[in-house]
């Protein structure tokens, strides 16, 4: 072998070596997911399990279910906006992008699954901004509003939050807008529920802390009935109790 032939081989197998070590310094994909699991009250038969993982309250013609959303289950929600680490749309979670200080992808907010299915009453009403979010840490948080509008003297509200975050660029304000789009498409909002409806979107609240281990779902002034002059007659406050746990998951690139 001629010494052009033997230097190119050398090369050639320092290029593999350096390109071998470099791959594996990428460091792997962690997620730190908030697993949230819901406790039937023992002794209330008001309360029942449902397959898909969510807790339901039953009264008379009357059903409020709330499940817990992973960050796993909104990213496959919304998948073509989900895995694109910085430049992810998806409003309630970070995608896939890590936080290269914290070495994982937090968790962006606490989200719910609520339905309410009216089968049999004339109408009923859930409010969700009178929902409260207790937790075991003596922690209590407060939902999102969609826009400004919604929150009067309360920043706690989807648009202010990404307003905060918006770059000056064509691209930002595109994003902005798709994040505010699936927003509005996909929050509980206040508005009667009539017999034979249904009606379902997320109520959602700032992450936990990584200490807590119980959190309780408080589900105020929801409207049963109304009097002839459409003014609530009667109102009952829900409760739905939940476990929590903190995984991190690592994907191996």
């Amino acid at each position: 072998m001629n010494q052009a032939r033997l230097a190119g081989v050398f090369v050639i197998v320092i290029a593999i070596i350096v390109m071998a070590q470099c791959a594996s310094l990428i460091p792997p994909s962690v997620k730190l997911e908030s697993i949230i699991t819901p406790v039937v009250p023992d002794g209330d038969d008001k309360y029942t399990m449902e397959e898909d993982g969510a807790i339901s309250y039953n009264l008379e013609g009357l059903k409020i279910s709330v499940k817990p959303m992973t960050d796993e289950k909104l990213n496959k929600m919304f998948p073509d906006i989900s895995y694109q680490k910085e430049a992810s749309t998806n409003p309630y979670t970070y995608g896939n992008w890590i936080d290269l200080d914290l070495g994982y992808t937090p968790n962006r907010f606490t989200v719910f699954l609520v339905k309410v299915f009216n089968y049999a009453q004339p109408k009923v009403n859930l409010e969700p901004l009178n929902s409260v979010l207790t937790t075991d840490r003596g922690s209590r948080l407060f939902p999102y509003a969609r826009e400004q509008k919604d929150s009067p003297g309360n920043e706690r509200n989807f648009e202010s939050y990404y307003e905060r975050i918006k770059g000056s660029s064509g691209v930002e304000r595109n994003r902005f807008e798709q994040r505010l789009g699936i927003v509005r498409q996909t929050l509980f909002t206040e508005g009667q529920i009539f017999k034979g409806d249904k009606k379902e979107g997320f109520i959602v609240f700032d992450p936990l802390d990584e200490t807590v281990k119980e959190v309780k779902l408080e589900i105020r002034d929801f409207i049963l009935k109304y009097d002839s002059n459409n003014w609530p007659q009667q109102k009952i406050d829900i409760f739905f109790p939940f476990k929590r746990e903190l995984k991190k998951i690592v994907e191996k690139k």
